[in-house]
């Protein structure tokens, strides 16, 4: 599921790619333990894009009610050339799966974005 304003995605080299803006989503893991399963899902995003990294450690959040751990990246957006800011949260679902939420924005409007972000994740309910 995406929330973007128009414009701010779009395909690049048969990828789907978004400037600023929330993608929901759930990811197969090899491993039941969050961590693990978090730093699997991001090494799997980061295998697509060269120039994503880790800024800060994981962080434990609340995510749907469930616990759920939070981290930022930093990034060099392929479309627009500028560097932004990428948070990711994740939670485990009851069936194994890892629900992830990833925020976008570029890093010098990530301020202006960052409450619209916040609500969605706050208004995120996980039945299951």
């Amino acid at each position: 599921m995406w929330f973007a304003p128009a414009g701010a995605y779009g395909q690049t080299r048969g990828q789907t790619v978004f400037t600023h803006g929330v993608n929901i989503g759930i990811a197969r893991t090899q491993s039941n333990n969050l961590q693990q399963a978090t730093d699997e899902f991001i090494n799997s995003l980061a295998q697509g894009n060269r120039n994503l990294r880790q800024r800060t450690s994981y962080q434990r959040t609340s995510l749907g009610g469930r616990n759920a751990l939070s981290t930022t990246l930093s990034n060099v957006s392929e479309v627009t050339g500028r560097a932004e800011v990428v948070v990711v949260n994740t939670v485990m679902l009851g069936n194994g799966n890892l629900l992830y939420l990833i925020a976008v924005a570029p890093q010098d409007d990530y301020r202006d974005y960052q409450r619209t972000f916040q609500n969605i994740a706050n208004s995120l309910q996980i039945r299951g």
